[in-house]
């Protein structure tokens, strides 16, 4: 994790141990090593090593380019070892600067090597690439753990034989020679793991394409929608009052679909269309299968017949049967799940250059933000504490919501989803098929790396292949 959001982390628990009316530190128990005195003295001394290292800092910028985990975690070393070089705290022993600087350089060309990955098609297959990249991640974390607790344990006993007020104004001296080999070792391993992370990027395999049937399916819906209720009456209104298109814009698991899905079947929008269409775009979709989508929704008795003739038909006549049939139609399109800008100006200009100028309406679900000109747009919120709360209620005992025996705790393990419905969504099927007792419920909350928390992550991951954070602001022109 990033050095400083660890350290934020550890400030606050320990903040709460020493002052948490709960917890009383005993002087003797044969459990514990340290005594109330000792205890307290160690963690004081742990934050004010954690407050040492993120204060004062230089502010960490975390790039909106590319949200691949290896490019954090070379960020988040880089402010390590800025804020160890720089901070006016300590006091480095001489060449410890210098010890440091190839760890520093070999990020900042990793990271150049990552931002590689941005400029290739989202229709390639990057399994490998991203085992690649969580390899590398691992690497700099456990590096960066290592280098932090070399400084902690120097610091640490310099901090203990000083008064308070010492504490406040000295500095502390830090030796980084016994560091050498680890650092030589760590710069020849990523300039290894780089060159794999290379091959395998310039290796990446061409993704299929989808079945018709898989990409206008849109699963209908399944429960009423939780939350966003003022932004799913913008986009309704907006879509039956303007003459333009919208976009939803949000991260992954934000809920995007589900809101399109709400407004596609709304009965005012379904009376104001005579046709709609959903076509689920993802990685890769070419012009001839999104026109094949819309014809299959929009005229099926044609789709049919087409699909029984030659497989190679052409876009001319895909485009001659459907501006045959919506010529002077209102008709929505839904393209969801758009993962490339280029994709959205080709699939849109495709349509709006053969028919029905004026009349057809588009529908954009992205995590990137696309921005239609004239359009309008909703970037999608995190749900707030009390909306978390209904909809795991909801999704675990249905309408009723919570028993009064689990009320607290089920709004404490909401809480803990941050807002996103996806991860509300996938922990609540888990907690449904365990027991529901009070018992089980604590400790889903309290227990460290809780299965229920761990498992609905790896089901969200292996979910979501493609790795969140390609967010570049795009506009179609």
């Amino acid at each position: 994790m990033a050095a400083y959001g660890a350290a934020t982390s550890l400030k606050n628990t320990i903040q709460r141990i020493l002052q948490s009316s709960r917890i009383s530190l005993v002087s003797h128990s044969p459990q514990i090593v340290f005594s109330a005195h000792g205890a307290a003295t160690f963690l004081k001394n742990a934050m004010f090593f954690c407050i040492l290292l993120a204060s004062p800092s230089p502010q960490i910028v975390f790039s909106d380019d590319l949200g691949v985990a290896a490019y954090g975690a070379a960020t988040s070393l880089k402010n390590t070892i800025h804020r160890i070089l720089q901070s006016f705290r300590i006091s480095l022993f001489s060449h410890s600067p210098q010890i440091l600087q190839p760890a520093y350089d070999q990020m900042d060309r990793l990271q150049k090597v990552l931002l590689k990955l941005d400029e290739t098609s989202c229709s390639k297959i990057r399994t490998r690439v991203n085992a690649a990249d969580e390899g590398i991640k691992e690497a700099v974390w456990e590096f960066e753990d290592l280098l932090e607790s070399h400084v902690l344990h120097q610091i640490l006993p310099q901090l203990e034989s000083r008064s308070d007020g010492e504490r406040d104004n000295s500095s502390f001296s830090v030796d980084l020679q016994s560091l050498q080999h680890h650092v030589d070792c760590f710069v020849e391993k990523m300039k290894m793991m780089e060159e794999e992370y290379t091959n395998e990027m310039e290796n990446m395999a061409e993704e299929e394409g989808e079945p018709i049937s898989s990409r206008i399916d849109f699963g209908g819906i399944n429960s009423k929608m939780v939350g966003l209720s003022h932004e799913f009456q913008r986009a309704r209104d907006y879509l039956l009052q303007e003459n333009n298109d919208y976009s939803l814009i949000g991260m992954a698991g934000v809920g995007k679909t589900t809101l399109a899905k709400h407004i596609f079947e709304d009965p005012s929008i379904q009376s104001h269309f005579e046709f709609r269409a959903w076509v689920r775009v993802g990685r890769k979709c070419e012009n001839n299968e999104l026109l094949r989508c819309v014809l299959a929704q929009v005229d099926p008795n044609a789709y049919r017949m087409l699909a029984q003739g030659d497989d190679d038909d052409d876009d001319e006549e895909l485009v001659g049967l459907l501006k045959e049939k919506l010529q002077g139609k209102k008709c929505l399109i839904v393209l969801d799940d758009i993962w490339e800008v280029e994709a959205a100006i080709r699939l849109t200009t495709c349509l709006l250059e053969n028919y029905t100028v004026g009349r057809t309406r588009f529908l954009l679900t992205s995590r990137i933000t696309i921005l239609v000109p004239e359009g309008g747009y909703e970037r999608v919120r995190l749900l707030n504490e009390e909306e978390s709360k209904e909809l795991l209620g909801e999704k675990v005992f249905g309408e009723e919501g919570f028993p009064r025996q689990l009320e607290e705790l089920g709004e404490k393990i909401a809480w803990k989803c941050e807002g996103l419905p996806l991860m509300i969504v996938t922990v609540a099927e888990l907690l449904s098929k365990a027991d529901k007792t009070p018992e089980y419920w604590t400790e889903v909350l309290f227990k460290q790396h809780s299965s229920v928390f761990v498992d609905a992550y790896n089901q969200i991951s292996k979910a979501n292949e493609r790795t969140e954070g390609v967010r570049r602001r795009h506009v179609i022109a």
